[in-house]
């Protein structure tokens, strides 16, 4: 992959569902960015767009790559539900989600959803599952379907992912430094 696809881009991830995000995939041969909505075309007339798929089973055709630099984990229910940042521990400054993208359909804009795995050890405590993280190596493996995807989206081993607490200025939890 070139260094254009991986340069990092200049908002910050912390966009969300339903917002524009930078996503990578792969076109004429080589990586490329795009920047589309967080939200795939609701599948029922009147229902809500889709931004988390399950990866197991589903055949992917239109693989992206999400980029981020952390990622929210919503723990608990109502007035029990608390919020934390997880991060994957890294030297980069970034890493990527695996998603899938569509082109702009019927009044809806070019755009994408994240695939969701089984939680690692260090999520797993707050969460069932979470976005599924692509290793670097794997990023063109992933874009152009070299692989299958079983062996591509692999459970990250314990002691991957910081766990913080941003009610509490950001105090880390879970996770090794």
């Amino acid at each position: 992959m070139t260094a254009q696809a991986r340069r990092v881009p200049a908002e910050s991830w912390r966009d969300g569902p339903g917002k524009t995000a930078q996503i990578v995939l792969w076109r004429n041969g080589a990586a490329m960015q795009l920047k589309c909505k967080w939200g795939l075309k609701p599948v029922e007339m009147y229902g809500n767009p889709v931004h988390l798929l399950r990866s197991e089973g589903r055949t992917i055709t239109n693989p992206c790559l999400i980029i981020a630099s952390d990622f929210t984990i919503d723990a608990g229910k109502g007035s029990r539900r608390k919020r934390y940042t997880a991060k994957l521990i890294t030297d980069e400054p970034f890493f990527c989600f695996a998603g899938v993208w569509r082109p702009a359909e019927d009044g809806w804009p070019e755009a994408f959803a994240a695939l969701t795995v089984e939680a690692n050890p260090d999520i797993a405590p707050y969460k069932d599952r979470h976005m599924a993280v692509v290793r670097p190596d794997d990023w063109q493996d992933w874009l152009t379907q070299q692989r299958p995807v079983g062996e591509l989206l692999r459970p990250f081993p314990k002691g991957s992912f910081e766990i913080s607490d941003p009610a509490k200025g950001g105090a880390v939890v879970s996770g090794l430094l």
